[in-house]
């Protein structure tokens, strides 16, 4: 079902002294950085092998999901980004094992939503299913 790990997400206070960090001990330069408003985050993506590395720092530090985040549990991996052939049977086979899944039903996929595997599922890491592009 699962083809590989496309991406882990890190929560961090700070974008730019996390891809300093990174790129000073381990060599890793950022293939794109900026703003996504939408998301209400800023972020850059370090490739790693086919997959990548995504600091993600909340542009508000005191509202929303990845601030409150931050602020429960400091800076650490915020979630992982999984490769399924097919995420409509994906869904399918993870409901069937009774994994409890955000985004699941057909009205939130119809209006573009990802699906993720809920941390309680996961030993406490959320886990986006993204379809392997064709």
């Amino acid at each position: 079902m699962f083809s590989r790990i496309r991406c882990i997400h890190i929560a961090v206070k700070s974008v730019n002294d996390a891809v300093k960090e990174y790129s000073d001990n381990y060599g890793m330069k950022p293939t794109r950085s900026g703003e996504l408003p939408e998301l209400g985050v800023r972020n850059a993506l370090l490739p790693i092998g086919d997959a990548f590395i995504e600091f993600i720092e909340p542009i508000d530090k005191e509202r929303g999901p990845l601030a409150q985040f931050l602020k429960a549990r400091g800076e650490c991996v915020y979630m992982t980004a999984w490769e399924v052939e097919n995420v409509n049977e994906a869904v399918r086979t993870l409901q069937g094992r009774g994994v409890h899944l955000i985004n699941a039903d057909p009205q939130a996929r119809a209006k573009g939503a990802n699906v993720f595997i809920h941390p309680k599922s996961a030993r406490g890491v959320m886990i986006e299913l993204l379809e392997k592009p064709k």
